[in-house]
């Protein structure tokens, strides 16, 4: 393979994608435009993951504009390929000092309390002895374990983080220790972290050592290879814990425009670049040479200590969110469990949709064959009648006596057969066996007796809401999610919900209260966020009304009349507005 292909392709496999240009003048002028007056001497900037330097040499460009000369800068790389470009990046910058790391920065990082106590003596102003003024960086933004399950547990020990941790979190902890009191800390990271479950431990390190000055949410804009959306955090390091008062931060966010009015275009601001129109303040929809985006800037406010998602709304984007919620009776999570599908962390063994082509001795016994709805099948409403689902799950999972059973595989001998030639890859799934699993079970098979109960069914991954109810007995792929009714829920519930979720209404709380778009303006559909959407109360004429059309339009989809089944969608997506409050231009009545 080429080098610079495999560096490529090693650098997107840990997570790192070096910063454009443009990106790195606009965060490294926001850095020394919140800078205040370094403690001493020189002013001290660090960039712990400096790939070819990029970063660091926006930062010293930025530092000279403003008049500031003789600046130390410190690049660790582990990568020495990046390394040799950071050096001819960063050669002839006048009385500026240069001191590039070969190492993992997070390695060196372990022990921070604080950094001065981790190093042995180097020159007092050299290495990575001291607190540093400003910490700037890109830093890689990938899950843990593609690093390998005991160093993502190492790490997790030594910067106390839990669940499903990203690189760049430990980073970010171990950045902002890099700083003195007062130092500024400008990151460009996923903007999952302000809004997933994931992202819990790191919203309440930030919030409590770090006072925010800025976010910008880049969304969609394509500034990187990355399939991450990214988003920059500027921050001070606090010299105190906060007080519990809340905090107002000012924020930027911005998303292509897929469709936008005629009446809008003309009254489009023009810029270069979308970076450009960031950096003049640009408000709303603008038009730049890569396409259409609409952006949006308001005020979020933060808690200290709290782990709170922060949803970047606008005033109006507020106000619905506050409308909705309080014209609610509760939640979904409230009267359904929402669940992801099941996880066989070997789907090309036990996914098939070729099962029948399969040799007589190794095609497994039919009792543990299993339809399984993934998101090919996804549709708004109900799928048609004659639809059956494209693939088959091998599922040797069962419930007796109330409790869940694995199949005994000498009572399946063609199944037995079948896997017996997966059994080293199988086996080889080491969680499942350590969790004193059989080697040949689906790793999450969630609960085998709950399937044949109705459920809602939707695609993880979807531009718009596409829920359905599905009666039969289905298992549900790990790529689509599905709600069942706790056992006190009345079966009319489960039809409201399928209205709720479907309508325009709903789709603009989510996209307000999570904000987790993807590229081409597609959405997450997770438990986090389906769980909260609010129900306005059942017992409601509005409410009754909303089933019974919902009823109906089942029926019709099952039947294939989309004609009438659109124009009871639109009245159900009406009476939606109606039992929340709303006209049908969102606008409160």
């Amino acid at each position: 393979m080429d080098p610079t292909t495999l560096a490529r392709s090693e650098r997107k496999r840990m997570g790192a994608h070096y910063t454009p240009p443009a990106l790195a003048r606009l965060l490294a002028d926001k850095i020394i435009e919140y800078m205040g007056p370094p403690v001493a001497g020189r002013v001290r900037v660090l960039d712990p993951a400096c790939g070819d330097g990029k970063l660091l040499q926006a930062a010293m460009e930025a530092l000279r504009r403003r008049g500031v000369e003789g600046s130390r800068v410190v690049g660790v790389e582990a990568d020495a390929s990046a390394l040799a470009e950071a050096r001819k990046t960063l050669t002839g910058h006048g009385d500026d000092v240069v001191e590039l790391i070969a190492g993992d920065f997070l390695h060196l990082a372990v022990g921070f309390q604080p950094q001065r106590d981790l190093w042995p003596d180097p020159a007092p102003e050299g290495g990575l002895h001291g607190d540093f003024d400003v910490v700037i960086a890109n830093p890689p933004y990938v899950r843990t374990q593609v690093l390998g399950a005991a160093r993502a547990q190492q790490l997790a020990r030594q910067f106390e983080l839990s669940g499903r941790i990203d690189l760049s979190h430990v980073f970010i902890q171990a950045m902002t220790l890099a700083l003195r009191a007062g130092g500024i800390l400008g990151i460009i990271t996923s903007n999952r972290f302000m809004s997933t479950l994931a992202g819990k431990a790191i919203r309440a390190f930030v919030s409590t050592n770090i006072e925010l000055l800025e976010l910008i949410d880049l969304g969609d804009t394509k500034l990187f290879e990355a399939a991450v959306l990214p988003a920059v955090l500027l921050g001070r390091r606090r010299d105190h814990r906060p007080s519990s008062s809340r905090c107002v931060v000012p924020f930027a966010r911005v998303y292509s425009q897929l469709r936008t009015a005629p009446d809008k275009v003309s009254l489009m601001p023009r810029s270069g670049t979308v970076v450009e129109a960031l950096a003049a303040g640009d408000e709303g929809i603008i038009r730049v040479s890569d396409g259409t985006y609409d952006i949006t800037r308001g005020f979020l406010s933060i808690t200290p200590g709290s782990d709170d998602v922060w949803a970047l709304l606008s005033p109006r984007e507020s106000d619905l969110v506050a409308r909705l919620q309080e014209k609610s009776c509760g939640t979904i999570g409230d009267v359904a469990h929402v669940r992801v599908g099941i996880k066989t962390t070997a789907d090309d063994v036990f996914i098939r949709k070729d099962w029948a082509s399969l040799p007589t001795e190794k095609r497994p016994e039919s009792e543990l064959l299993r339809p399984l709805l993934s998101h090919e099948d996804a549709c708004r409403w109900a799928m048609q009648r004659q639809h059956r689902p494209l693939g088959q799950v091998l599922y040797p999972h069962f419930v007796s006596g109330g409790a869940k059973r694995v199949a005994d595989l000498k009572c399946y001998p063609r199944t037995l057969a079948y896997l017996e030639d997966f059994r080293s890859r199988l086996e080889a799934r080491r969680y499942v066996v350590e969790a004193g699993r059989k080697w040949y079970e689906v790793w999450v098979p969630q609960d085998p007796g709950a399937w044949q109960s109705p459920k809602l069914v939707f695609p993880d991954i979807s531009p718009e809401p596409r829920f359905f109810l599905v009666e039969e007995d289905y298992v549900v792929n790990g790529n689509c999610y599905w709600l069942m009714l706790r056992p006190e829920a009345s079966e009319d519930l489960l039809y409201l919900i399928l209205a709720v979720a479907n309508s325009t209404l709903m789709t603009r709380f989510h996209d307000a209260a999570f904000g987790n778009k993807l590229y081409a303006g597609r959405r997450r559909y997770i438990t986090q966020y389906v769980a909260k959407y609010p129900l306005p109360d059942d017992h409601t004429k509005v409410a009754r009304h909303i089933v019974l059309l919902a009823r109906k339009v089942v029926t019709l989809a099952r039947t294939g009349n989309t004609e009438q089944a659109g124009q009871i969608e639109q009245a159900i997506d009406a009476l939606v507005h109606e039992a929340y409050g709303f006209d049908l231009n969102g606008e409160p009545q």
